[in-house]
């Protein structure tokens, strides 16, 4: 009750239609005259004063009664949604419009029959071969060179190299040519009020989404996206949009649908501002064993000392540069056709994990960018490596 009482004193002080605002404070019809006519002639002018009186509170009480209902209508509906309620008081969102934003959109059955169906969730060799191939990585160097002045730039100033932000916009939105055809607000919608597993989650990037709109003068019923809510050429989250994406060109906007050059930037300024090094290792691969199963760690996240990885028996390739003993690394698994893999993951490949937490997508976007170095420098354009 405490809370509901808070939020009817908000929206009587905050949102009243303007209309009922000017009724209330407005003079009255004749209110004024009879005020004059009040001094000359007592009765008439008292008489008067009445009429105008009694004139302006029929208006103003049938507005406030108008008012009223429509308050106690939205109220009603927030009661169905309290997770909006931090978003009026701290945000400052209009219930009315959120109410008017939010009522006439319908789930989207599809959406939710997608997020069930990721194909994240594949073997790793079916996965890879869904995502990466010769024609991609073919684009990709081309696009590599095509944009090498602005990707040098973006290196220089977020020391990323280049081929791992190729890499992530070639397989996040195919170079910009594929950035979604779901309505970005119904989808979030309709994650944060059918899909109970993640709803939390789906509820905040909501927020995010509109804040977003507010800051960069969208219309929140336009952008598309992917059937997760990922936006434009980099496919970020609203979140992770507000947080991470740039106005490279520092023409105003932070542009991650049209302007190449602040997706690129954007893909870069996410990567550094999780912690990428410059010129550090990935991942490297260790002879497969079997007793290397019980070992494995819960996420790339789990990182230990190599010192306790090499107490527990693990050997490094010989002819690799072994890690220092106090590097963190974790342990990973995936799947190819004649069996399991095992990888030694180091920061980087953390970070990339940031983007998506997938381990799949993670060693994809490193296969994707090592081709690319190594097609660069086939052609004896050589290309900085991390």
């Amino acid at each position: 009750m405490e809370k509901k009482g808070i939020l009817t004193v908000r929206v009587m002080n905050e949102t009243m239609p303007r209309r009922a605002q000017r009724i209330q404070h407005a003079p009255g019809p004749g209110r004024e005259q009879g005020i004059a006519r009040a001094s000359q002639t007592p009765d008439a002018g008292r008489r008067a004063l009445l009429r105008g009186l009694g004139g302006m509170g029929v208006l103003a009480l049938g507005s406030w009664a108008w008012w009223s209902r429509e308050a106690e209508a939205t109220e009603a509906w927030l009661s169905r949604y309290p997770w909006l309620v931090p978003w009026i008081e701290q945000d400052g969102f209009d219930p009315e419009w959120l109410e008017r934003l939010l009522t006439p959109l319908e789930p989207d059955t599809k959406v939710l029959r997608l997020m069930d169906h990721q194909a994240e969730a594949k073997p790793y060799f079916k996965y890879r071969a869904m995502v990466l191939n010769w024609r991609r990585i073919d684009i990709g160097r081309r696009l590599l060179n095509r944009h090498g002045s602005l990707l040098a730039e973006v290196e220089a100033f977020y020391q990323v190299p280049p081929e791992f932000v190729v890499a992530l916009w070639g397989l996040e939105s195919d170079f910009g040519n594929n950035q979604g055809r779901f309505n970005v607000l119904r989808t979030l919608y309709t994650l944060s009020t059918r899909y109970p597993r993640r709803a939390e989650y789906f509820q905040g990037e909501l927020r995010a989404f509109l804040l977003l709109c507010r800051e960069e003068g969208w219309d929140p019923r336009k952008p598309k996206g992917s059937y997760a809510g990922a936006m434009g050429q980099v496919q970020m989250m609203p979140s992770s949009l507000r947080r991470h994406a740039v106005d490279f060109n520092q023409d105003g906007h932070r542009d991650v649908v049209g302007d190449l050059t602040d997706s690129l930037a954007s893909i870069a300024s996410f990567l550094f501002n999780h912690g990428w090094c410059p010129e550090a290792p990935l991942v490297q691969e260790i002879p497969a064993r079997p007793e290397l199963a019980t070992l494995v760690s819960p996420s790339a996240a789990s990182r230990r000392p190599w010192r306790e990885w090499r107490e527990a028996g693990i050997t490094w390739p010989v002819h690799e540069r072994e890690p220092a003993p106090e590097e963190g690394l974790a342990l990973i698994v995936l799947e190819e056709r004649d069996g399991p893999r095992y990888y030694m993951t180091f920061m980087n490949f953390w970070v990339i994990t940031r983007w998506n937490r997938s381990n799949r997508f993670a060693m994809v976007v490193c296969e994707f960018a090592r081709e690319l170095r190594r097609m660069e420098k086939a052609c004896g354009n050589e290309v900085s490596w991390g």
